[in-house]
């Protein structure tokens, strides 16, 4: 009889081995997958900005304003708004972040009359 303990000892051992294992892979395997998804995000967030800026920059410049007059503000700025953008977007949902721009970053200012 001692030898039936031992192997059902050994046998369930072995079984909690491989399950422990297994949660050690799965939990390491996040860590590291959820980072490589943060950097894919980041990435897509970039070519998003990259393009929204350029599609910005080109309704600006076909507009017609006088730009000796009323200058264009460096391209720069916008794609670090459009970046600040889909990164506040990945944390709140889009109606959340339409609000949020209407309120703080839309001025209702008028232009200066001559």
């Amino acid at each position: 009889m001692p030898s039936l303990n031992t192997a059902l000892i050994a046998a369930l051992s072995g079984a909690f081995g491989a399950i422990l294992s297994a949660l050690i892979t799965v939990v390491l395997g996040r860590i590291f997958l959820s980072a490589r998804d943060k950097q894919d995000r980041e990435a897509e967030w970039r070519k998003h900005a990259i393009e929204l800026t350029k599609l910005e920059l080109e309704r600006k410049l076909k507009s017609g304003r006088d730009l000796k007059e009323n200058p264009l503000r460096p391209t720069i700025l916008d794609f670090l708004a459009n970046y600040r953008d889909l990164q506040e977007l990945g944390m709140k949902s889009p109606s959340d972040l339409y609000k949020k721009i209407l309120s703080d970053r839309i001025s209702n200012h008028k232009p200066a009359e001559k």
